[in-house]
């Protein structure tokens, strides 16, 4: 059974908990979340209003591979604030995970570290021909989520993003609960269509052809960055984005970026089996992807806002913007080494 689209065109919406320690990976594909008990005693002090997607065991995941301290720790701060008993879940390059300060970084803000060549060199049952981590990703993190599932540890919810150009405002699974299980995908501006948009009908093009193109190029552009579901809904779309990869032509898998094409492809064509797709829009919506929109509105505390003037859970591609990228920049910044300990 093909999956359920709905679309959200003007109408507008939920969840999240647990913690983990650094994660350390095993040779034989075994992942250990290790629980922190200390994070239990702060249930008892959640307002009735947040109980529902406080209580939630939710996951946030991405891809760090690659990424220095600054733009991580931007990430992970203001992910952290604003979902404080989430997991967060990144894949790294070895190197990151033997750094002091990524290790400091994964400590005080109780990150899950994946080491991602490790990954690789233990994962016997799949061949990487996809050059990049924009494709590998989710190849990566189906069999990530797959041996959680085997072990017992699923998650309620999953938000996978971009980490590098990604920061939180907000508690973005609060917004699931007026709509329950599924997928939630986010719309990029209303004003563009796929075929509009040379990068994205070039993607369409190259991996699924041109009649293709002429099938789905006046749908909205729906952004890969940003994905939020239920556990089954999420476990379903990586199996369904992992089986696509498999089977692109090379043209198509040498592209950087072609994983935004099968991402639309899927969705458009309602290809996640048993699953109700919710098409959330940008201008209406609880996550932002701020590259094509003309304008962008925030109030006196430099909170991204939609139409409705309500603040973004999430704001996706803060780079296209250089006056967001020092905001946030200014926000979360580290420190230079030789200030650490001065007083003045």
């Amino acid at each position: 059974m093909l999956g359920t689209v709905v679309d959200l065109f003007w109408n507008w919406k939920g969840i999240s908990s647990e913690v983990a320690d650094l994660q350390r990976w095993d040779k034989n594909s075994t992942f250990t979340v290790h629980q922190r008990s200390d994070e239990t005693n702060r249930l008892s002090f959640l307002s009735t209003s947040k109980a529902k997607h406080e209580l939630q065991n939710n996951l946030i995941l991405g891809a760090a591979v690659g990424l220095n301290l600054s733009v991580l720790h931007r990430f992970v701060q203001s992910t952290r604030t604003s979902c404080n008993l989430c997991t967060i879940t990144l894949l790294v390059h070895d190197f990151s995970m033997r750094s002091d300060h990524f290790r400091l970084l994964s400590d005080v803000f109780h990150v899950v570290l994946i080491p991602y060549q490790q990954f690789l060199l233990s994962n016997k049952h799949e061949t990487f021909v996809m050059k990049s981590i924009h494709s590998q990703r989710w190849t990566i993190f189906s069999s990530y989520l797959q041996t959680l599932q085997k072990e017992g540890k699923a998650f309620d919810n999953v938000f996978i993003c971009d980490v590098s150009d990604t920061i939180f405002q907000a508690n973005v699974f609060k917004h699931m609960n007026k709509m329950g299980d599924g997928l939630y995908v986010f719309l990029e501006d209303i004003h563009f269509r796929i075929s509009k948009s040379n990068i994205n009908a070039n993607w369409i093009r190259v991996c699924y052809g041109e009649q293709m193109l002429q099938q789905i190029g006046n749908k909205s552009i729906s952004c890969s960055g940003t994905v939020l579901g239920s556990w089954p809904a999420i476990t379903t779309y990586l199996s369904t984005m992992t089986a696509q990869f498999l089977n692109l032509s090379r043209a198509c898998l040498k592209m950087t970026g072609n994983d935004q094409g099968v991402h639309n492809f899927i969705i458009h064509n309602g290809l996640i089996p048993d699953t109700t797709i919710y098409l959330i829009p940008h201008e209406t919506g609880f996550v932002a992807t701020a590259g094509l929109p003309k304008w962008l509105k925030r109030n006196k505390f430099g909170h991204i806002l939609n139409s409705r003037s309500e603040i973004y859970a999430v704001v996706h591609q803060i780079n296209r913007s250089p006056q967001l990228l020092a905001q946030f920049d200014r926000i979360y910044q580290t420190l230079p080494d030789d200030i650490l300990n001065r007083k003045a």
